[in-house]
């Protein structure tokens, strides 16, 4: 290979660099408006132990709670009905938790009526805050207890239990610290759901006159990182509606889509790798952009519908494993399907030297003789033999559009909260386009990089950087599809 080769296929690497580092090859998307989140802090005594059990719900849950909570369908939840809802989560909670000291179980009880609080959170939706307690009574002061919460299963969040000991009563050994991380589910650490604390039993021996806080190591934590784009964007649905505010809120709408494509996901690298791969023109790209926007829209508005009609039936949350993988494989199937398009041009085209000169000296035996002479042309894949089709673009689409933004769903719930059905979809619809814009700018990069590139560094780089894109992508298709296989 060439220097100059060697420089172009670097550059290219850089090019393919950025947009992964930009983009990442994850299609998933931070799940705290759909997560149902747990504690539990024991606290032990000489002759009894308490649980202090907390659930906090994000928007999407109790947005769907409230028509339980609401009995009297007046629109509002009473004091009366949140007493109600609330002690019908304490009960079903302490069905669900198991306490054992030894092999012998121990039976639980309400210490104090349960609490439930509501508070405003994203996009005109409210937050669900449970509070209950429960004691028993121990035989003994040296002894080791058993504790699993069973409560809430399959619902996507943050499981955390603590344990220490009080009156004198100590923890000589512990599964799970004695502090929360979570200040109690009040401040959440960093990368809520991507690695997230899910502990849902603990093992703690206790006698007096042990250390009180004799558990485990607490996690180093620091605070999540604020999603500024998407807490203003949440935020549009609630503001009072005039001329001048709605040409506001649709522009802020499409810089907060922009800026939401430019994060984790949305097929950043899919994309720039398909449109090389491909041999896409600038049209293209423009199209590619469009399609992923049409999808997104239509994704969260398929998942809108499933949150008010079909929580019921299955937590909307646990459709995004599945989604997952069906980008996951469409990705893997277009990447193989591209591979070998080029792969089968290249041999259909001669050897893979993309030019080479070769010179013959031939009598054709009447009377003359052609001296030596060269012919010089091309190995690389024929004209009009570009893979780029209306099914390569609606796998594109699909694999970067199919993953909604909460944030786009709660403004949707919230305009359903709010009465503002038409103006949540006009604002979704503008995130969409700014999406869209985004995609699009960095779909017209890439090729024009591709460009420059092939012009600069010869056809010899223009022949491989196809073959070398469809095989990246093939590689992204089988980690998406491998990440998505292993959350279940």
């Amino acid at each position: 290979m060439t220097r100059s080769s060697v420089r172009g296929a670097c550059l290219c690497a850089l090019i393919l660099g950025a947009v992964w580092m930009t983009g990442g090859v994850s299609s998933a998307h931070p799940l705290g408006n759909f997560t149902v989140n747990r504690f539990s802090a024991l606290e032990v005594r000489p002759s009894s132990v308490t649980i202090h059990y907390v659930v906090d719900m994000a928007e999407i849950p109790t947005f769907q709670e409230l028509s339980d909570i609401d009995t009297d369908d007046s629109g509002e939840a009473s004091a009366v009905e949140l007493q109600a809802y609330a002690d019908g989560v304490a009960a079903d909670v302490l069905a669900d938790l198991r306490l054992m000291a030894g092999d012998e179980p121990i039976d639980l009880s309400p210490a104090a009526p349960a609490e439930a609080r509501l508070s405003s959170g994203q996009g005109g939706l409210d937050v669900l805050r449970i509070e209950s307690d429960f004691d028993a009574a121990l035989s003994s002061s040296d002894l080791t207890l058993d504790y699993s919460d069973l409560s809430f299963e399959g619902r996507v969040g943050w499981h955390e239990i603590i344990a220490y000991g009080s009156g004198g009563q100590g923890v000589v050994e512990s599964s799970v610290p004695s502090e929360s991380v979570s200040d109690e589910l009040r401040s959440y650490p960093k990368d809520l759901l991507s690695s997230p604390v899910a502990v849902s039993s603990a093992t703690v021996q206790v006698a007096p006159g042990a250390p009180p806080d004799g558990g485990g190591d607490g996690a180093v934590v620091e605070d999540a990182p604020t999603d500024f784009a998407g807490t203003w964007f949440s935020s549009l649905i609630e503001r009072d509606l005039s001329p001048w505010f709605l040409v506001v809120a649709l522009l802020l709408s499409f810089a907060a889509g922009a800026l939401h494509a430019l994060g984790p996901g949305h097929g950043k690298t899919i994309m720039a790798a398909y449109l090389v791969g491909a041999e896409g023109r600038m049209r293209d790209a423009v199209v590619v952009g469009v399609a992923v926007s049409v999808m997104h829209t239509a994704s969260v508005i398929a998942l809108g519908l499933i949150t008010l009609w079909a929580a019921r039936l299955f937590p909307p949350e646990s459709v995004f494993p599945w989604l997952s993988l069906v980008s996951g494989i469409v990705v893997l199937a277009l990447g193989a399907w591209l591979l070998m398009t080029r792969l089968t041009a290249l041999r259909a085209s001669g050897r893979a030297d993309p030019d080479h000169l070769h010179g013959h000296d031939h009598d054709h035996g009447h009377g003359h003789s052609h001296g030596p002479h060269q012919h010089a042309h091309s190995h690389g894949p024929p004209p009009g033999t570009s893979p780029f089709s209306a099914k390569g673009m609606a796998a594109v689409a699909l694999s970067g559009g199919l993953l909604p933004s909460p944030s786009a769903l709660v403004v949707l719930l919230g305009a359903v909260a709010l009465h503002r059905v038409a103006f949540g979809l006009v604002l979704v619809a503008a995130f969409s386009v700014g999406l869209a814009a985004a995609l699009t700018a960095v779909g017209l990069i890439v090729i024009k990089a591709r460009s420059y590139a092939t012009g600069r560094f010869g056809t010899r780089l223009g022949g491989a950087l196809p073959i070398l894109s469809a095989a990246l992508l093939t590689a992204v298709g089988i980690l998406l599809t491998a990440r998505a296989a292993l959350s279940f």
